[in-house]
């Protein structure tokens, strides 16, 4: 029953941001691709049993549409994937794949622009634990706008899963530094 809750408010944000894009008839779309590096601290939680934490490196890689809303600022959506680095049974060894349809990016001068954003996430280590996050982003553009760097912050809340012990939960963080390259 939960899931299916989960799933409802996944669909309205996914409605919503959808409109948003939609509601641009004339705006400029683009398209972006990423890749990076980053250090995940979870804390999965567990009703009856031990808390775990853990801290692993990990990769991110992203493909994102934005529509142009005006001169500075676009909407979009972006899919990301953030696997572990050479880990296998460990807690934090799961992979998350996050679905973002509300991204906010605002550009504040010639090459710095930063993101908002907020989305579903599904943690998968044991089972699939479904949640929420949101996070935002520092971005340095270079070469015309098509390359960037950006520093990146995420936070991951009640991705949740049934488990022997009652339920568990997973919060945490995720920091990283990604390339990001524009298709226009």
């Amino acid at each position: 029953m939960k899931n299916r809750g989960m799933l409802n408010k996944t669909r309205f944000i996914f409605l919503l941001c959808l409109m948003c894009i939609i509601s641009v008839v004339r705006a400029e779309t683009f398209y972006e691709a990423s890749v990076g590096v980053s250090r995940m601290a979870l804390d999965i939680t567990q009703k009856r049993g031990p808390a775990f934490e853990d801290n692993s490196n990990a990769i991110n890689i992203a493909i994102g549409a934005y529509r142009q809303s005006n001169e500075k600022s676009a909407w979009g959506g972006v899919v990301e994937y953030i696997g572990p680095i050479g880990r296998d049974d460990l807690p934090g060894s799961g992979r998350l794949i996050g679905f973002r349809p509300l991204n906010y990016l605002r550009n504040m001068g010639r090459n710095i622009s930063y993101e908002l954003y907020a989305g579903a996430a599904q943690y998968d280590w044991r089972k699939a634990a479904n949640g929420y996050y949101g996070g935002f982003n520092l971005r340095y553009e270079i070469f015309d706008n098509r390359l960037g760097l950006a520093v990146d912050v995420k936070y991951f809340q009640d991705l949740a899963f049934d488990s022997p012990q009652g339920d568990d939960i997973v919060d945490g963080f995720n920091t990283g530094i990604k390339l990001i390259y524009r298709f226009k």
